[in-house]
């Protein structure tokens, strides 16, 4: 059973309160070898890719896995398979892997609907985004993250009451 007292909590507490404004970002040109230092340095399961103050992107770990452990049986075709080779060259662009429409959330938004997009996609770290600012090049003005280690300390405080 949902405890509405629990909801409404929650619910008072906005992505602006918690998020970090302080994100190492990359540029898409940056090469793969540098991100994929950047995931064992700072164990980071994602890095938002931006250019001119814009999110272009997210690259996530996970897709790193995907690339290099693939069976060469689950790759549907040629041009697939060319791309997954060349991705392989860690002197390759991250935008050759990364996200290019992440999961965001804007600042207004509060804990209880960013929750919800983490546990429906499975996403653990969600980039904030200037609301009205997304176009067609890019998902808008990047203003920071809101991740999983950021919300569970709250839902922990109100459901054990601390």
């Amino acid at each position: 059973m949902v405890d509405i007292d629990l909801l409404e909590e929650l619910g008072r507490v906005m992505v602006a309160d918690i998020m970090v404004t302080d994100v190492i970002t990359v540029e898409p040109d940056e090469r793969l070898e540098n991100v994929l230092r950047i995931f064992r340095d700072k164990t980071f399961k994602g890095v938002p890719v931006t250019k001119k103050g814009r999110l272009l992107g997210m690259a996530y770990a996970v897709d790193l896995l995907k690339v290099f452990f693939m069976r060469k049986s689950a790759i549907p075709d040629i041009g697939e398979a060319f791309t997954l080779v060349s991705l392989m060259n860690t002197k390759g662009a991250v935008d050759r892997f990364m996200c290019r429409r992440p999961v965001t959330t804007y600042p207004s938004d509060d804990i209880v609907g960013v929750s919800k997009k983490m546990a429906r996609t499975d996403t653990y770290a969600i980039p904030v985004v200037k609301k009205g600012s997304a176009n067609w090049r890019d998902n808008g003005i990047f203003l920071g993250m809101v991740t999983l280690s950021d919300v569970i300390p709250l839902i922990y405080q109100a459901v054990v009451k601390e």
